[in-house]
């Protein structure tokens, strides 16, 4: 167990300080490692300290202490801090508080997520309600297409009607120039025949009483 005498070798000649206790439970003069089953322990040999504060601490009495690496909070140039397995040891606090601090910083990322997701989701409705009113605005537009087409649809109609009415209306001007010819015609035949009528009328009676025949008509 290199590792393990290496690190009991920095247990001696130092004070023992129980933090639980709040006092100096000695002065450590040697140490042994003790091995059960998957564990091992240290075995502390140290000296008291009486009269501590007194002007007079001296050492007296020698004891020993059983403590578990995991019982040791740290460990300093003077003294050794123990915390009976109540208190963690330093490294674990410092990872302990750099884990907290990686707490803290994940939480301030998920807060300024949250507020992103957040703005997300306002920037998210109003896209939607600005899509929506598009929406709304193509349909006005398709039912305006449609007007426009079933409108030009009666303007094409209307236009087709138009030159079949101007047909119409050319082919009466040409029937009414017929019509105007043979009412011409006509009423010059009848003037003529008329004439005829009346000088034969005149010729028959003059016959009649026995005069020449007129010819002023």
């Amino acid at each position: 167990m290199p590792e393990e005498s290496s690190r009991a070798n920095q247990l001696v000649n130092k004070f023992v300080i129980s933090l639980t206790e709040g006092k100096i439970l000695g002065y450590v003069t040697d140490i042994n490692v003790e091995v059960e089953g998957d564990e091992f322990y240290f075995i502390l040999r140290m000296k008291e300290v009486e009269n501590l504060g007194k002007g007079q601490s001296i050492f007296t009495s020698e004891k020993k202490m059983k403590i578990k690496p995991e019982d040791i909070v740290n460990v300093g140039p003077h003294v050794i801090i123990l915390g009976d397995g109540k208190v963690p040891p330093l490294r674990e606090i410092e990872h302990l508080h750099q884990i907290a601090e990686e707490y803290s910083n994940l939480m301030h990322e998920l807060e300024a997520k949250d507020k992103l997701i957040e703005q997300l989701k306002e920037e998210n409705y109003q896209l939607t309600r600005q899509i929506e009113e598009l929406q709304r605005e193509l349909r006005k537009y398709q039912v305006m297409r449609e007007d426009f087409d079933h409108l030009k649809e009666q303007l094409v109609r209307q236009e087709g009607q138009l030159e079949m009415a101007k047909e119409y209306i050319r082919l009466l001007e040409g029937l009414r120039h017929d019509i105007d010819k043979i009412k011409g015609d006509v009423e010059s035949l009848m003037d003529k025949q008329l004439e005829e009528v009346v000088r034969s009328i005149i010729n028959e009676e003059l016959n009649a009483r026995g005069l020449k025949k007129t010819s002023f008509l």
